[in-house]
C-alpha cells in the first residue's frame, strides 16, 4: 500500500515542469528522508496534493476522513507546504516561524513557498517530524477550556 503511494506521488511530480518538477521532488525527498517508512497519498485538495503521514480524523458528528499531517503541492503560483502541527495556544507551528520563510505568505497551516530556494531543508524536516509526531497516533480534538 504504501509503495502504491509513492508511485502516485512520483507519478504526480513527473507531470511537473521544470522548475517545479525539481522543487517538489526536492522536498518530496527532505520529507522521505526525515520520516522513513512514512505512508503516502495523493489527495485532490484543489489539485493534486502529496500528503504524508496519514490520519483518520472525526467531527462533532462523528467520523469524517482521513486526512496527512504534512504535505505538497504544486499551486498556480507556489510551490504549498502543509504541515498540521499545532501548539497548545491554537495555532499551527508553522505560524510561528515565519522568519523562516522570508517573504511568503503563510496561511494557518500552509506556506504558500513563492521562493522556495529560500527554504533551508532542516525546516521542512522539523515541520514533517512535529506534524507527525502530533498525527502518527491519530487525531485528538484539543479540549478547549470555557469561559465560566
Amino acid at each position: 500500500m504504501a509503495d502504491d503511494g509513492r508511485a502516485a506521488a512520483e507519478a504526480v511530480i513527473d507531470t511537473l515542469d521544470e522548475p517545479r518538477r525539481s522543487t517538489m521532488r526536492h522536498l518530496h525527498e527532505v520529507i522521505l528522508d526525515a520520516l522513513p517508512g512514512i505512508d503516502v497519498a495523493v489527495y485532490d485538495y484543489g489539485g493534486k496534493l502529496i500528503g504524508y503521514g496519514g490520519y483518520d480524523y472525526s467531527t462533532s458528528k462523528g467520523p469524517a476522513g482521513r486526512w496527512f499531517s504534512i504535505g505538497i503541492a504544486n499551486r498556480k503560483a507556489y510551490v504549498a507546504l502543509y504541515a498540521m502541527a499545532g501548539m497548545a495556544d491554537g495555532h499551527y507551528l508553522v505560524e510561528s516561524m515565519p522568519d523562516r520563510f522570508p517573504g511568503m505568505k503563510i496561511g494557518r497551516s500552509c506556506v504558500n513557498m513563492t521562493r522556495p530556494e529560500l527554504v533551508d531543508d532542516d525546516t521542512v524536516r522539523y515541520l514533517a517530524t512535529e506534524s507527525w509526531a502530533q498525527f502518527k497516533d491519530g487525531f485528538h480534538r484539543p479540549v478547549r477550556a470555557k469561559a465560566t
